[in-house]
């Protein structure tokens, strides 16, 4: 009786080892890029979208900025590429043309747990010295998670172009803040 018992505990020891084991892989893989049919894809509806201010970093008439994706949904989701970025003014009519990509960034899966945020770097040319601007008050970027046909809105009160001028370009999502 006693055999019996100690090896049903060593057997316990074991299978909870063995769990413990495969709940640090499956967190520290998830953390990594999965395989894009085992982690859906974030929907707009699962994603809060916003210009990360306190990112704001500025070079030669640029400012770059963070555009933060937090998964606001209760399961992991990815993001894969480019976000499609347009201004919109208050009217709600598209001001310009749409952010233009920049390729700098190799794609990759970037997966977002609940409450964990990625972004993608979104450059504004100051439309004071964009050539053929004709800049008007911005209101809103509407933004498109890549491979998505829903977006959000998020603030964005800068000046914009109402013209086709490059004023704007996005990269791809990365992960974190």
């Amino acid at each position: 009786m006693n055999k019996t018992v100690r090896r049903l505990t060593a057997a316990g020891a074991a299978l909870a080892a063995l769990a413990g084991g495969s709940a640090v892989w499956a967190t520290s893989s998830s953390a990594a890029a999965a395989a894009p049919g085992s982690i859906g894809r974030c929907g707009a509806g699962q994603l809060s979208v916003w210009l990360n201010a306190s990112s704001e970093n500025g070079a030669a008439g640029s400012t770059y900025y963070n555009l933060d994706f937090t998964n606001t949904s209760g399961t992991e989701c990815h993001l894969y590429g480019y976000p499609g970025v347009s201004v919109i003014g208050a009217n709600g009519g598209q001001l310009g043309a749409s952010a233009q990509r920049n390729s700098v960034i190799p794609a990759r899966y970037v997966n977002i747990g609940p409450g964990q945020t990625a972004h993608a770097v979104l450059r504004y040319a100051d439309v004071q010295v964009t050539s053929g601007c004709k800049p008007a008050a911005g209101a809103f970027l509407k933004v498109y998670p890549p491979d998505e046909k829903g977006s959000r809105l998020a603030f964005f009160s800068l000046p914009s172009c109402t013209t086709g001028a490059g004023y704007l370009q996005i990269e791809r999502v990365q992960p974190g803040v």
